[in-house]
């Protein structure tokens, strides 16, 4: 931690201004400013939360993942896919490896560039392959179909510590 965010915990900004030389102030106001953002609301990095929140290995596909963190617990939910009559017809499991790790990061790209919640794909998987910039050939076809089917049925969960699970009976 720099100099000037340990004046600022301990003097607070406005005492912390006066601790300084004039043109070193906008630094104070600055990790001022960063020290805020970071007591505010929990905020994750896009990214950093892309890389850690999936297992890398694939896990047995009725179990849960649970990723536990400082302020809250992610659990994944296993996704399954349905028939016509709303019967659960094949369990998928939880999305798992490089491949789900690249598609949560593209999709949150996207939607950080274009402002919105809803991210185009394109017309067909090697149209949107093709965007991401990967070949589809067969077997890369195959597995980036898998995570993305397993991506879009799975549920995310963040549960705070103190919280009761929902999901369980008292």
């Amino acid at each position: 931690m720099s100099d000037y965010h340990k004046l600022v915990r301990l003097h607070g900004r406005d005492m912390a201004r006066t601790l300084v030389k004039i043109e070193e102030r906008r630094f104070v106001d600055l990790a001022a400013e960063v020290l805020a953002d970071h007591r505010s609301e929990a905020g994750y990095t896009y990214s950093g939360f892309c890389m850690t929140s999936l297992p890398h290995r694939s896990i047995p596909d009725e179990q849960e993942w649970r990723r536990p963190g400082e302020r809250f617990t992610l659990v994944i939910e296993p996704g399954a896919l349905y028939d016509a009559e709303g019967n659960r017809s094949q369990l998928l499991g939880v999305p798992y490896g490089p491949k789900a790790r690249l598609i949560l990061l593209y999709l949150q790209s996207e939607a950080i560039r274009t402002g919105s919640q809803e991210v185009e794909l394109g017309r067909s998987m090697n149209a949107w392959l093709d965007r991401m910039g990967i070949s589809s050939g067969g077997t890369t076809y195959k597995a980036f179909r898998e995570q993305a089917t397993r991506l879009s049925t799975c549920r995310l969960v963040f549960v705070k510590p103190h919280d009761r699970d929902p999901r369980k009976t008292v």
